[in-house]
């Protein structure tokens, strides 16, 4: 569903085809090995944060956390100049260093319980949990603040100031549920990160499944970043739409499916308009305004 805010006009948008999104989940794990693929937390959703990074950034990781080092680190050589500022928050740079942080909340705590029930042999006995609706905004302000902070202090460890430092949150949908999760873009929305780190030049905000942001300090200002555009008009939809699946769902299904994880994911949900009482042996979500 298109915005109809006029305020979204003037921002900016970065875009890629979801067939480039697509390409790069046998990439990384390609380029990586199966092994070290599934090192990346699904449950944080760390998958998803690789899969979107080297998309936008031209190519999978060069590095990825072995030995106290940034969770990514990208080589930029190949991403278009123009693009740099924007993206990494710096011009200079040849490599980027991300470190990944998951915004807290009940989901995962939820999930667990019921995979837990379902072990034993038995019907979850908590099938419903309850999410308020805020604002894009209020998440980046408030529990996207808590973890910039952690994430800045591993960067500031970890990385060095010839590098562009680029901290990349997470928000689940069902922990942390924006208002404006039916606008395409949502920059516009977003209030300016004032006073950030000296180790951090980007940051990137995913509220999964639907949006990705990035505030960039040499910019100074918000970019949307569309993953699921399409490179040619008429091209089929994304994987996933068939079944009313977000993209990035069944990008999360793919990714585990080629490093062969059957447990299950936080990220591989769909919401269904019901009554309270309508709820399948996974468990319910109700959103509350």
């Amino acid at each position: 569903m298109a915005t109809t805010d006029k305020r979204a006009a003037g921002s900016y948008v970065v875009a890629v085809p979801y067939q480039t999104v697509w390409a790069a989940v046998a990439g990384v794990i390609d380029a990586l090995g199966v092994d070290t693929a599934s090192g990346f937390k699904v449950r944080s959703g760390e998958h998803l944060a690789v899969v979107l990074a080297s998309a936008f950034l031209g190519g999978p990781p060069i590095a990825t956390d072995k030995d106290g080092g940034p969770d990514m680190v990208f080589d930029l050589g190949v991403l278009p100049a123009e693009w740099r500022p924007a993206l990494t928050g710096r011009a200079d740079a040849r490599f980027a260093d991300v470190e990944v942080k998951s915004l807290r909340g009940p989901v995962r705590a939820f999930d667990a319980a019921i995979d837990e029930d379902l072990a034993h042999g038995q019907e979850p006995r908590k099938r419903t949990m309850v999410t308020r609706i805020v604002s894009a905004n209020d998440i980046v302000a408030g529990p996207g603040q808590d973890m910039l902070g952690d994430a800045a202090e591993q960067l500031q460890r970890k990385s060095s100031p010839d590098r562009a430092r680029i901290s990349m949150l997470i928000a689940h949908q069902l922990d942390h549920l924006h208002a404006e999760v039916l606008d395409v873009v949502i920059a516009h929305h977003l209030e300016p990160l004032t006073d950030l780190p000296g180790s951090v030049d980007a940051v990137w905000m995913l509220f999964a499944p639907t949006h990705l942001v990035v505030w960039s300090v040499v910019e100074n200002r918000w970019t949307n970043l569309l993953f699921k555009a399409a490179d040619t008009p008429g091209q089929p939809p994304p994987p996933g739409a068939e079944d009313g699946l977000e993209f990035l769902v069944a990008v999360d299904e793919e990714f585990r499916r080629l490093i062969g994880d059957d447990s299950p994911s936080p990220y591989a949900f769909k919401l269904i308009a019901g009554s309270a009482q309508e709820h399948t042996s996974r468990g319910g979500y109700r959103a509350t305004p």
